[in-house]
């Protein structure tokens, strides 16, 4: 799979991407509408992820990331947006993610899918 978007840097320090990320969703709503985005995060690292919001269908304009996705091995969650530090809270309980990919709906739904890395534990 292959995902075009826009790529920004936001900080993980006392949860601020909610708010961050959140205005980044709001600004791209306001030119493409909630229903035809996708938000993607990847790459944490020293307590900042890159984050990028694409299109569900088609190219968004002025798109600076174009990233390669693994097809399978995904996992989806469903939920409430008003719930989604508990969300994340359990996804992240059980390790740390590759990617993370995030739909979100009108009526106060959200999709998530994400993808761990499997490590191959040496002896």
């Amino acid at each position: 799979m292959i995902f075009k978007g826009i790529t920004r840097t936001f900080s993980l320090l006392n949860e601020d991407q909610y708010n961050t990320i959140g205005a980044f969703w709001d600004e791209m709503e306001a030119l493409y509408g909630l229903e035809n985005l996708l938000g993607l995060g990847y790459k944490w690292h020293n307590g900042k992820i890159e984050y990028a919001i694409g299109l569900k269908n088609g190219n968004i304009n002025g798109y600076n990331l174009t990233i390669s996705l693994p097809d399978d091995g995904w996992v989806t969650v469903k939920g409430k947006t008003d719930n989604l530090k508990q969300i994340y809270n359990e996804i992240y309980s059980k390790g740390a993610l590759t990617f993370e990919i995030e739909s979100f709906f009108n009526g106060g739904d959200c999709i998530i899918k994400y993808y761990r890395e499997k490590c191959e534990k040496k002896v």
